[in-house]
């Protein structure tokens, strides 16, 4: 029983190789011709810093948390993007509202610096002229505005004090509140 299992294997390997010499070469010689990259295929995103608004929508939709919101000293944060963490699902270049982020089919990412698999994209915050407290990037806010022009008297006032004017109208209103 061993004999003809070991001659049906060496007759497969045999048709193996008659089709292969008919067939001839199928890889290429990569890394010395151009590897073959199909229209369809995802690689490392790159965001363009003159159009990031940092509205964090990409961070909110990146399902391996390659991209994240961080602090970058007072009046500034981030949004850094972790090659190594990507799955290259292009979900943030969907959700961009003002496409900022783009994909390429650049795949070779390898590299002995760790520091070159993160990039930055830095935007200055908006303080809030009631409490003073930064919430909001310049890119967003100007957005906004652009957008919606009836927001100008909010757009400088972070959501914790517009909900505490609303609250103190209401209660004016209705004649409960007290200054």
């Amino acid at each position: 029983m061993d004999f003809k299992r070991t001659r049906i294997k060496r007759l497969g390997f045999v048709k193996a190789l008659s089709i292969a010499g008919r067939v001839g070469r199928v890889t290429r010689k990569y890394p010395f011709e151009e590897p073959l990259v199909t229209p369809d295929f995802r690689g490392k995103i790159e965001i363009s810093e003159d159009k990031c608004i940092g509205c964090g929508a990409c961070v909110n939709a990146c399902p391996p948390n390659a991209l994240e919101k961080i602090s970058y000293g007072k009046g500034l944060y981030a949004i850094k993007y972790f090659i190594g963490r990507c799955i290259y699902c292009w979900r943030c270049i969907d959700v961009c509202p003002v496409n900022a982020i783009t994909g390429s089919r650049e795949f070779e990412l390898a590299t002995n610096d760790l520091g070159d698999l993160y990039e930055l994209v830095v935007h200055d915050m908006v303080k809030c002229s009631i409490c003073g407290e930064y919430f909001i990037s310049t890119g967003q806010r100007n957005y906004v505005l652009a957008r919606s022009p009836l927001t100008e008297k909010y757009v400088n006032i972070d959501p914790n004090c517009r909900k505490d004017m609303f609250l103190q109208n209401i209660l004016k209103r209705f004649g409960g509140g007290h200054d």
